[in-house]
């Protein structure tokens, strides 16, 4: 029995939905139904909904401001194409230094570096790597699953200390010009169900031939970006 019933809002699902919207368009637009034009011009809406899923899943500050900084971005372009004011994203560059410098500050306080490696103790972890990295270290013992999220980024998920609840767990990965390191035990069974798309998952962690080893299933989508399993 799942855990966590109904629809959990995650980056993966923000992207499939917006993939699937993108082509219905194209094919309406093909059959003289629809005009693409008419509603691609909408398409910053794609960061303020990326946006929104991060901040549902963010597990801290950083989290969150990563996501109000994506939902910005998308109502800013969104409102100059639709002529509401003639703000230009790119006027707003100063603001990353801002970011950077208020880090340093941070950092020199002894705060969160962001980068650092948590650790996990939930059944279900999220991680997040956008334009950054993220990485998580499980030491949960009823451990179900993963969701990955990396665009522009990348990060870690070590699993060698975690134990499964039902025998089985799955990790959902969504890396887009990003990637992920999945380090597994040796006494799992990974089995593999993500598509790649000029992109790779490559393979290198020894693996348990016994049939009733715990069974680690990895699904999801890799595009122009890469997923190692090692050991």
């Amino acid at each position: 029995m799942d855990p966590h019933p109904g629809i959990r809002i995650t980056p993966q699902l923000v992207f499939g939905l917006l993939l699937a919207t993108i082509g219905v368009i194209f094919t309406l637009d093909n059959l003289d139904i629809v005009r693409a034009r008419h509603f691609l011009q909408f398409w910053p809406l794609a960061f303020v909904l990326l946006g929104v899923a991060q901040i549902v899943q963010a597990r801290t500050p950083a989290g969150t401001l990563g996501g109000a900084a994506w939902i910005f971005v998308g109502l800013v372009m969104l409102g100059r194409r639709l002529g509401f004011w003639d703000m230009n994203v790119w006027d707003f560059w100063p603001l990353i230094l801002v970011v950077i410098g208020g880090r340093i500050v941070w950092q020199a306080y002894g705060g969160d570096t962001g980068r650092g490696l948590a650790v996990d103790s939930g059944a279900i972890v999220s991680g997040i790597a956008v334009m950054g990295g993220c990485d998580r270290k499980v030491v949960s013992s009823e451990f179900r699953g993963a969701e990955l999220t990396a665009f522009m980024g990348g990060g870690k998920l070590d699993l060698r200390e975690a134990a499964m609840a039902d025998g089985q767990a799955v990790v959902k990965v969504l890396a887009v010009m990003g990637g992920f390191e999945l380090l597994v035990p040796d006494t799992w069974n990974v089995i593999i169900e993500a598509t790649p798309f000029l992109g790779g998952i490559d393979v290198k962690a020894r693996t348990s031939l016994n049939p009733t080893a715990p069974r680690l299933i990895v699904r999801g989508f890799v595009m122009m970006g890469g997923l190692d399993i090692k050991n």
